[in-house]
């Protein structure tokens, strides 16, 4: 065997062994990062990550979903705090850090049964819807100014809580913001968190209820505003 041949297969074994390495140093950064989830801060009650949810082509995202306290979800969801400018909630430093580990952020906006008298049900709940939709744009808003980069937020309304006779409703007034936390090239999100959504219900009922429960949640597709 010649000298220059035993080189070459030297020059070959060596690459092969560096691109093995370097195959296996970054699929273990790719796992550390998809199942590695930033500490709970402490405005969130309960958080739930749901991995691999599914889209109806078979593309997978994974989702983290933000529970917040009743102290920070009453500052949010105080009339001064969503209604008149200059009035928000301050996220903790471990709040944002979780916010900017995200891939995409979405927020729900979602209003509770209560409907103003004098007007008729379906002017009520049309109003309400906006309420809702508002809430979203509201909290979008102070999650942006949350971020040190650029990451792309969406703004979901759920819309109008169905009536159910009850005299606390302070708890259809939903503070919610759902991280994703990774998804696949092309993904559809709508589907994805649909499917994350219905396969957790038993886990977590907030999901059932956003998907049952809000005149907008239980459409075909949700409503996304722009």
């Amino acid at each position: 065997m010649t000298t220059v041949t035993r080189y070459a297969r030297y020059v070959v074994t060596t690459a092969w062994a560096l691109a093995g390495v370097w195959l296996l140093a970054t699929t273990a950064l790719q796992a550390r990062s998809a199942f590695l989830v930033m500490p709970r801060p402490p405005e969130v009650m309960k958080d739930v990550v749901v991995r691999n949810a599914k889209d109806d082509d078979g593309r997978r995202a994974s989702f983290r979903i933000l529970l917040f306290s009743d102290e920070f979800r009453w500052r949010i969801n105080s009339f001064d705090a969503l209604e008149q400018a200059g009035k928000r909630p301050e996220f903790t430093p471990e709040m944002k850090a979780v916010l900017n580990s995200a891939s995409e952020i979405i927020c729900v906006g979602a209003s509770s049964e209560e409907i103003p008298t004098g007007i008729s049900f379906p002017e009520g709940r049309a109003a309400e819807e906006r309420r809702a939709g508002r809430r979203a744009e509201k909290i979008a808003v102070w999650v942006r100014e949350a971020l040190d980069h650029p990451i792309p937020v969406r703004k979901l309304n759920v819309g109008h809580h169905a009536p159910t006779g009850s005299d606390d409703t302070s708890d259809q007034r939903r503070v919610v913001i759902i991280l994703v936390l990774d998804h696949d090239d092309g993904a559809n999100i709508d589907q994805s968190l649909k499917a994350a959504m219905a396969g957790e219900a038993v886990r977590a009922p907030i999901f059932e209820a956003l998907l049952t429960k809000y005149s907008l949640g239980n459409a075909n597709k949700f409503t996304w505003l722009p």
